[in-house]
Formats: structure tokens, sequence, C-alpha cells
């Protein structure tokens, strides 16, 4: 480097406040099995199956990967989206996941609103500061020229005296 470059610092940008991360909690109660249909005989069967498919996952509101924290069976074959196991899954998770997402945000919407209430307060403090201010210098201003009518008021132009010749 030359004597005529200088190295410039590089200021670090703060980091934005990072919303807290909401997890969902697992639900209670047994873990729904997956239900089937399937060919025996002369008609249709149902019996259990090796997991839920993709589509009644999404269906009923939870991802793949959250099903298998919380020990629900995936079958990645299955293609065919059975309104009974999405309802099951429905009725036994989906209630924990919305809960945990809307606890979450009303969280984060109520600070911002105390924050912004804060924020709010203050200006209108200023605002008044100046309203205050204004209303006085206006005041002033009204006295002043109310005491310049009544000086020209109050003296009466000088008659021109009469020449006698």
């Amino acid at each position: 480097m030359s004597s005529k470059q200088k190295k410039t610092k590089v200021e670090k940008k703060p980091e934005a406040a990072k919303a807290p991360k909401v997890t969902a909690v697992r639900p209670t109660g047994k873990t729904p099995e997956a239900m089937v249909s399937s060919r025996h005989g002369t008609g249709m069967v149902n019996r259990l199956g090796r997991g839920f498919s993709t589509g009644e996952l999404s269906g009923a509101g939870l991802s793949p990967r959250l099903a298998t924290n919380w020990g629900v069976s995936l079958d990645v074959r299955r293609r065919s989206v059975i309104q009974g196991n999405v309802d099951a899954l429905r009725t036994w998770g989906g209630h924990a996941t919305r809960n945990a997402r809307v606890e979450g945000r009303v969280k984060e919407v109520e600070e911002e609103l105390e924050k912004v209430g804060r924020e709010v307060k203050k200006e209108a403090a200023k605002v008044e500061k100046e309203v205050v201010k204004v209303e006085k210098e206006v005041k002033e201003e009204a006295e002043k020229a109310e005491k310049a009518v009544k000086r020209r008021v109050a003296k009466p132009k000088a008659k021109a005296k009469k020449s006698g010749s």
C-alpha cells in the first residue's frame, strides 16, 4: 500500500433483533395410526398402513419434519390422501402447531405495539411543547400589533399650519 492509501475501518452493522423461535409443543395422547384401503378377496378392507402420506400431513397442517420429530410414521411411497387419516392427524396435532404459531405471532405483535405506543407518546409530548411555544409567540405578536395600533390611534396627525399672506 502506498502512503496515500489509508485503510478504512469496516463498521459492522448491528444485527437486527431476531424474532423468538417458536417451537410447537408435542401433542399429548396416543399417536394416530394410518389406515389404508386394500383389496382383499371380493371387497375392500381397511387395515393399518405403514405411515401417513405427505399429502395427508400437509392436509392436517403438519410438516413431514415436524411429524417425524413427534413420532408420527411417514410412508413416502404412498400418494393417496384418505380424509379419515387427515381428520385423525388434525384432531391429534393440528391444533398444537396452529396455537404455537399464533401465540408466538401475538407476542411479537404485542411487543411491537408497546414499542410504537411509547414512541407515539414521546412524539405527542414533543408536539405539545411545540404548540405551547407557538401559542406564546402568537400571543406576543398579537400584543405587539395591538400596541402599534394604539400608538397610531393615540397620536393624531399634526395639522398643517396655514400660511397667512
